[in-house]
């Protein structure tokens, strides 16, 4: 949790915008899906961190004057919002007003902030502002770029859950790469077409993993029943080999899954702290391996709902682990019907409507480059979970010669209430050690 104290530590902000630097034109629309209505609620907060060596000669000018050629590929991020003035249903106008780009300063060095291992102070590397209330001036994008005293930089990525899906936004940052290092691009603009919509859905079933909240306006954020905090848990390589060892044995006869294995651990875990409530029913968070295609952004990784009939405190974890694996109901058909069901005017949360996993595996968060040079360190999280909470799955470094790659970085949003006791259990699991309980 951010102090006020800790709030000195980034400082000397400067905000401005930037947006593509060819005209894309005044009649150019593109219509949300009913998935990506679905996560309107939802923001995306990354941190990439790059050292002294990735940022020679990468000042702001350099960094600015890039994302003219990348936003002439993605300029659906610079556009606003608006309203039918039919059905009211939410649109984007493509009329190139922009993202905003944070400037500042930060006195530590990039090693003395990673050495915190304290997730909510990357809070103060991503700028955010929800959408709303003025639709028409709210951009979808913010990009936050900290300058560190040994010379290394952050980059903080704000982005509108409603643009695409955690793949999708990591996908399009990665794209910047060539224009980071150089290439003018200029080519005819390609206009993007609005997903196809889904017909017949008068009759659509509830699905699970979705949940409606109290209507929210054009001000596209939703309030928490309770305060909720976050943390991360940094598992080293020989950890994650004797979880997996517990759960299938020495040699198990077919490769584990890594992250249900996690998972099983996690939701156990928790379950153990919420004895009178425990959670039976999750959602599954994955990337769809056909999606999203190059260069389009999209809401399309598979969200799935668990529920087990049996008690899951006392479960065996390998039990656990296979109803993750083998009784995942993948949902987005449903959620698309739902949604469309009105026409996109009634608000949904997903992450937090039940206790959610999320895999960033997949999500390639090491393909941005500043000078070829990878981030030394990347951190997803994401803003307007509900009140059930959420667990994401990061990779390490693909290099990370501490770790040798292997490790894993497991943040957990929950209550605060639930959180002392929360870590407390993963102590005595061997998932925390001591000096994190502080």
């Amino acid at each position: 949790m951010v102090s006020c104290n800790d709030q000195n530590l980034v400082h000397n902000i400067k905000i401005s915008s930037v947006g593509p630097g060819r005209v894309t034109g005044s009649d150019v629309m593109y219509e949300p899906s009913g998935m990506d209505l679905a996560m309107k609620l939802h923001y995306l907060k990354g941190v990439y961190f790059f050292s002294s060596e990735a940022t020679q000669g990468m000042n702001i000018m350099r960094i600015k004057e890039s994302t003219f050629y990348w936003f002439n590929e993605f300029y659906m991020t610079c556009g606003r919002f608006r309203r039918s003035d039919i059905t009211g249903r939410p649109y984007m106008k493509c009329n190139d007003c922009g993202v905003r780009v944070i400037e500042a300063q930060c006195d530590m060095t990039v090693d003395e902030w990673l050495e915190t291992k304290d997730s909510s102070l990357n809070n103060l590397l991503v700028y955010h502002q929800p959408i709303g209330p003025e639709l028409s001036f709210s951009p979808s994008i913010y990009l936050q770029v900290t300058k560190f005293k040994c010379g290394g930089m952050s980059l903080g990525l704000s982005w509108a859950h409603v643009l695409g899906d955690p793949f999708s936004a990591s996908e399009c940052l990665n794209k910047w790469s060539p224009f980071l290092a150089g290439l003018k691009s200029n080519g005819p603009l390609q206009i993007r077409r609005s997903p196809k919509r889904l017909e017949n859905s008068e009759h659509a079933k509830q699905p699970l993993s979705l949940k409606r909240v109290d209507p929210v306006g054009d001000h596209w954020v939703t309030a928490n029943n309770c305060k909720m905090e976050t943390f991360s848990i940094y598992l080293t390589a020989l950890q994650v080999s004797h979880f997996l060892s517990k759960i299938w044995g020495q040699n198990p006869i077919e490769e584990a899954p890594l992250f249900e294995s996690l998972c099983a651990i996690m939701w156990q875990c928790i379950a153990k702290v919420r004895e009178e409530h425990e959670p039976k029913l999750v959602t599954i968070c994955k990337k769809d391996p056909n999606y999203p295609k190059s260069g389009i952004l999209s809401n399309t990784q598979i969200i799935s709902s668990v529920e087990a009939d049996f008690s899951i405190k006392d479960s065996d974890l390998k039990k656990l682990a296979n109803l993750l694996v083998d009784r995942a109901s993948d949902e987005r058909n449903q959620i698309e019907k739902m949604v469309e069901k009105d026409n996109g005017l009634i608000d949904y949360i997903i992450y937090g409507a039940n206790l959610t996993f999320v895999d960033f595996e997949k999500a390639n968060l090491y393909g941005l480059e500043w000078n070829k040079y990878k981030p030394k360190f990347v951190h997803y999280t994401i803003q307007g979970v509900g009140d059930e909470g959420a667990v994401f799955v990061l990779p390490w470094p693909e290099d990370s010669e501490k770790h040798n790659g292997e490790g894993r970085v497991v943040t957990v949003i929950l209550p605060e209430k639930d959180v002392t006791k929360l870590k407390c259990e993963l102590k005595d699991n061997g998932i925390l050690l001591q000096g994190d309980l502080e």
